[in-house]
């Protein structure tokens, strides 16, 4: 055993020498070709053939004796295992050098391969890929220094480029895009040459560079898709007339309005058969790979959402039986499948507009609401000075019986609630509308009480009339509310609309009364009242008359416009007022002379005849304003002798008694009787 180890250690010594020998001829000669070619670049009469088989053949001898060295077996103590430690180095070493010159020398042979006549744009484009990879493996550190290997790089790069500018003019003569603008329209010529070999070499190998087709994308998008999509098209699809060519050719008008846009259905029409014409250049590699699918990848997204925006989304019907009648959601999913079969896909938006035709019915329907909204709002806007008269009448709300009662109301809250009838009426008739429906009906009377008041506030808060009607407008519909509480589902959210509508109503009429109160309280600024005062002059006599007239008015614009009951708890509270400050003027007078006690009573004499005929039933007044029985006593008072005002106090028993305090009584008894035993005595009686 000893004597063929020995033998073998003997061999291995006899070849490693031998071999680095012949490893560094070899790459002498790569080295000579090489620097030939990408360092002086002179001509060099070595062949590459003889070079690769000479390196084949050297590369068996390398494998054997590395194989040969790895098997020995030699005592770490010997001199020998230091000797087989150095072969194995210098061995290590010169495999490295050979696998540069390889490396070298294979790319060298695929250049010298590219430009052969017998190569295709395939051929050359599968070449530079081989290429490629070699460069970009790079297993040793000392390559990406050498001048050569850099010289390389930018010989493949060259070539690269050489290339994809080839396929891109053999292109654009098999697929001529052409646009050419006039002042008023744009023409679009698209002609796809009929060589279908030419035509998938090219696109094949292009596709093979990675070449992404954005120009032709692009084109597209903007020259062809876009204007068939918002604007009408004059558009010839020709298969048949010229055998050398597909011919696809469209002009349009610059600029459209919005009425002469076509309709979705010729839209979808017009581009299956754009599509249909251009699948000439679709050139199919495999399965997985065609131009359609590349061009998707640029522009299907933008393609799919501007037909969304742009056409589907406006042709949505905004009405029920417009939705009955159409087709959309069936057409746009098979549009969708048009475009899948005729793969233009790129697997992140194919679903895009399957998902948009299942959402068509909820659009629908939210337009729906939308335009029964803006339809609210326009009756809304209507001016209407002309009044309706409702009939009192009792309605249930929940387990009571309510009564609205009669009065007048604008024509456009009618208009306004048959509106909401019909709406309300549709929502029944479709359930699966009714929840919108519902939510619309809400959304129109919260803008109500917004919108209105808004739009109105200069006629609501100066006129009267206005202010009252708006009040009854407001109370009918909490009134149409309540009237159909059974059939709106969300009782709480109606609710809250409902005290809504009444506290906007009620908040409107009573900025209104306020005004009306300020104005009285302005109009007595006349009706003065002091110590130095002989006799009552026109100034208090006018001040009457002035707030008699201002009631008189607002009998005139609210008797016959609110609900009684209303009528007469406003009126009776301004003319309460009135009268309560009169009172209250007079009292507080010191000294009452006779003459100034008879105008005062005479005064008082006017507002008797006049203020109870505000009033459809005059005697109401004694019901409704507070202080008009005191204002009768105190002209009683002021017309009567002591004797008599003894009479009506009666020791506290008497009518007096009703109205005044003992303190009010005995105030005007010493304003308007000068002090004698009479008076001290009548005084002494009012306890």
């Amino acid at each position: 055993m000893e004597n063929i180890a020995q033998t073998q250690f003997e061999n291995v010594s006899f070849n490693v020498p031998e071999v680095l020998s012949l490893i560094r001829k070899h790459q002498e000669e790569v080295r000579d070709v090489v620097t030939a070619n990408y360092v002086d670049f002179v001509a060099n009469n070595a062949t590459n053939s003889t070079l690769i088989d000479s390196g084949k053949e050297l590369e068996t001898q390398i494998k054997e004796l590395v194989a040969a060295t790895s098997q020995l077996t030699v005592d770490k103590s010997s001199g020998a295992w230091n000797d087989l430690r150095h072969y194995q180095r210098d061995l290590e070493e010169g495999v490295r050098g050979y696998k540069i010159a390889r490396k070298l020398l294979s790319i060298h042979d695929l250049f010298e391969s590219i430009n052969l006549k017998s190569n295709g744009y395939e051929k050359k484009a599968h070449i530079l890929g081989k290429i490629k990879v070699l460069l970009d493996e790079v297993e040793d550190p000392v390559l990406p220094e050498l001048h050569c290997f850099q010289s390389m790089i930018l010989r493949y790069e060259t070539e690269y480029e050489t290339l994809t500018n080839d396929l891109n003019v053999e292109f654009t003569n098999l697929v001529v895009l052409q646009q050419r603008s006039f002042q008023n329209t744009k023409s679009i010529t698209i002609r796809i040459r009929k060589d279908e070999d030419k035509l998938y070499q090219v696109v094949a190998t292009l596709m093979k560079t990675q070449h992404d087709f954005e120009s032709v994308s692009q084109f597209l998008l903007e020259n062809v898709f876009a204007p068939v999509i918002v604007k009408p098209v004059a558009l010839i699809c020709d298969e048949q007339s010229d055998e050398h060519n597909v011919l696809i050719q469209l002009s349009y008008q610059q600029s459209v309005t919005e009425e002469l846009r076509p309709g979705y259905k010729t839209v979808l029409s017009n581009i299956m058969q754009i599509f249909y014409n251009l699948s000439n250049m679709n050139i199919v590699v495999s399965d997985e790979e065609c131009l359609f699918k590349v061009i998707a990848k640029q522009m299907k997204k933008d393609l799919c959402e501007m037909l969304i925006e742009r056409c589907l989304e406006r042709d949505i019907p905004d009405t029920i039986e417009g939705m009955k009648e159409s087709t959309m959601v069936k057409d746009v999913c098979e549009f969708n499948t048009f475009l899948l079969t005729t793969k233009f896909a790129d697997d992140r938006n194919d679903q895009l507009l399957e998902v948009y035709a299942n959402s068509i019915e909820t659009i629908h329907q939210k337009k729906l609401c939308d335009n029964v909204l803006e339809s609210a709002l326009d009756i809304m806007k209507r001016e209407s000075h002309e009044m309706v008269l409702i009939e009192e009448h009792e309605y249930q709300f929940g387990t009571s019986t309510m009564r609205f009662s009669s009065c007048m109301v604008t024509r456009t809250v009618v208009e306004l609630k048959k509106f909401l009838d019909k709406v309300l009426t549709e929502a029944d008739a479709h359930g699966k509308s009714a929840e919108r429906f519902v939510k619309t009906i809400a959304t129109i009377l919260e803008r109500y009480t917004v919108d209105v008041p808004m739009s109105n506030e200069k006629l609501l808060f100066k006129i009267p009339q206005q202010s009252a009607l708006f009040r009854n407008d407001c109370m009918y519909l909490n009134y149409w509310l309540q009237k159909n509480d059974n059939k709106l589902k969300d009782h709480c959210l109606f609710t809250n609309i409902a005290d809504a509508l009444k506290a906007c109503g009620e908040d409107i009429f009573q900025h209104q009364l306020n005004n009306q109160r300020t104005q009285t309280m302005q109009a007595l600024n006349g009706f003065k009242l002091s110590i130095n005062l002989v006799e009552l002059g026109t100034e208090q006599q006018r001040a009457i008359r002035q707030c008699i007239r201002q009631f008189e008015l607002l009998k005139n614009v609210w008797q016959t416009v609110l609900p009684d009951p209303v009528y007469k708890q406003s009126l009776a509270g301004l003319i309460d007022l009135f009268v309560r400050e009169i009172i209250k003027r007079i009292q507080s007078l010191e000294d009452i002379t006779t003459a100034i006690g008879n105008g005062l009573a005479l005064l008082i004499d006017t507002m008797k005849e006049t203020l109870p005929n505000l009033f459809k039933d005059p005697n109401d007044v004694h019901q409704h304003v507070k202080q008009w029985t005191k204002l009768l006593q105190l002209q009683q008072i002021l017309n009567g002798s002591l004797v008599e005002i003894t009479e009506l106090w009666a020791e506290g028993k008497g009518p007096l008694t009703m109205c005044f305090s003992t303190e009010e009584v005995k105030h005007l008894i010493r304003a308007l009787f000068q002090n004698t035993k009479q008076r001290q005595a009548c005084i002494a009686s009012i306890v």
